[in-house]
């Protein structure tokens, strides 16, 4: 089964692209590129204590012989015409007047033949029959489930996902382990979800963070929203956040029996192993090489651990890389967005679409860097840059428009004044060419070669130029600082100017007085 894109994975979390930021959209990469690991994990159920003096009503199967009565459709004869008819012979002088007319044809024909067939009762008539419903009596026996009330038992069977996740300066996004770690507790939290298991979410670093629970839907998309947002700071102890799911999972509180997953880079000291039927699963991401002796942390957490797996950091690369459904699905939902006249409305509307944008950027960016020198490039994507560039120009204006002082109020809606809500579209642009509708500068933004527009662009035009002279003018300068220095190189080390010797009789320079 192909893997979802992008934005039907992030659905599963009651998220969009516009609701996460682009490190955070690559969270979500991760863990649906991780999956592989999370679902090979076996997570047992389970317990949650009971009140022990309440009853319940339970659903037992029973066997009992029923006294049933039945009906039969069994065809009874009728004299009247009814809708079913069968053919039959006569049987006797009676049944003369019923039989069919073409009979009485062969008494014309041959009415010696006739007689002989009436005498031996071979002549033919209709026979007209109805249903009936006969009753019949029967017993069986009958599979039949009935409630009974029963005392409650001491457990009821309830599973758990319990998730520590390392969240220590080690784990930060030099190398991305941060996103990989997230990503994995995302997924692990989302299969579970699934199976309507209770999810717990507690990260660690010295000391163990405060948990979050919860089980219904909106606990579920505000466990992930703790997720994406966890910072990375501290230091990392896993000893004390494994006493700490271990005295979660024996107390009396709403976790027993779960089993433990750990998302860790390892760097830490391990003492006495505090599990005892708890099932730990493990996930080791980095390179991180220690010697082969029982007191390295990974052989300690690989004897402690009921799964272990190690992440290499030679595949971050491939757990963080998009693939083209999802920039393609992006584009998508960017384009709708775009044509429903989200950018028609400044404000929250039109942050929301940059912030839209820069996912969708990201993808592409990230899609293309993880292409081999050798892996073609698709067709559309050099058109799909092309065109996200053309809309992250459009946004730049509609914003600037939007902007207070530059905005002319005394424009409606409708004026082709200059107002950026206005409906009226200007003359074709040069830099809409080649593009398709959806795509261009507008619908709904009055951007062209009239009024204040054109001296915007002239604006921004003279901008450019200025930026690209101030650069050559700095360029200059530093060549020209650079040649002064190397001349000044080539005077001795312990150079002084030459004095003036001659002086005068009161010890002056000569020629001073």
């Amino acid at each position: 089964m192909d893997p979802p894109d992008l934005v039907r994975y992030l659905a599963e979390f009651d998220l969009t692209l516009s609701d996460v930021a682009p490190h955070q959209a690559a969270m979500f990469v991760a863990g649906r590129n991780s999956a592989r690991y999370v679902h090979g994990l076996d997570v047992p159920m389970g317990t949650r204590r009971r009140d022990e003096e309440a009853a319940n009503l339970a659903e037992r199967p029973t066997e009992r012989t029923l006294d049933l009565t039945s009906y039969e459709d069994e065809p009874r004869e009728s004299r009247l015409p009814a809708d079913e008819m069968d053919v039959c012979l006569i049987r006797g002088v009676e049944d003369l007047a019923h039989i069919f007319p073409f009979q009485w044809l062969l008494e014309e024909v041959d009415a010696e033949l006739f007689w002989v067939k009436l005498a031996e009762r071979e002549l033919l008539m209709p026979q007209w029959q109805r249903p009936a419903d006969q009753p019949r009596d029967s017993a069986e026996s009958t599979a039949r489930r009935e409630v009974v009330r029963e005392e409650s038992e001491s457990f009821s069977p309830k599973q758990h996902a319990y998730v520590l996740l390392d969240t220590s300066s080690t784990m930060q996004d030099h190398d991305r382990r941060g996103t990989i770690a997230r990503g994995l507790a995302l997924e692990f939290l989302r299969a579970g979800h699934q199976q309507r298991a209770q999810l717990h979410l507690r990260p660690f670093t010295v000391e163990a963070g405060p948990r979050v629970s919860g089980v219904s839907r909106e606990e579920f998309r505000a466990i992930a929203r703790a997720v994406i947002g966890l910072p990375n700071a501290g230091q990392t102890r896993i000893q004390t956040a494994l006493e700490q799911a271990v005295r979660d999972i024996r107390g009396e509180g709403p976790c027993l029996g779960a089993s433990i997953l750990l998302i860790t880079d390892g760097i830490s000291r391990l003492g006495k192993c505090p599990l005892a039927d708890e099932t730990l699963h493990t996930f080791i991401l980095g390179d991180l090489f220690e010697d082969r002796s029982e007191a390295g942390t990974i052989a300690t957490l690989k004897q402690w651990s009921d799964t272990f797996h190690r992440i290499w950091l030679a595949r971050f690369a491939e757990l963080l890389a998009p693939t083209w459904s999802d920039c393609r699905a992006a584009a998508a939902v960017l384009q709708k967005a775009v044509e429903d006249g989200g950018a028609d409305r400044p404000g929250s509307e039109l942050a929301r679409l940059e912030r839209l944008l820069e996912n969708v950027k990201f993808l592409v960016r990230e899609f293309r860097r993880s292409l081999d020198k050798n892996s073609p490039l698709p067709a559309e994507l050099p058109e799909l840059e092309k065109r996200l560039k053309n809309l992250e120009v459009m946004f730049r204006v509609i914003g600037a428009k939007a902007a207070p002082g530059r905005l002319d109020t005394t424009a409606k809606p409708g004026d082709p004044r200059g107002h950026p809500l206005s409906g009226a579209v200007p003359e074709t642009h040069a830099l809409d060419e080649g593009c398709p509708p959806s795509w261009r500068f507008w619908p709904g933004v009055p951007f062209g070669r009239r009024g204040a527009n054109a001296w915007r662009w002239a604006g921004l035009v003279w901008k450019r130029l200025w930026r690209i002279v101030l650069g050559a003018c700095q360029w200059i300068y530093r060549q020209w600082r650079g040649l002064r220095r190397r001349r000044s190189y080539r005077r001795p080390r312990h150079w002084q100017a030459p004095q003036d010797t001659r002086d005068s009789g009161h010890g002056t320079p000569s020629g001073r007085e």
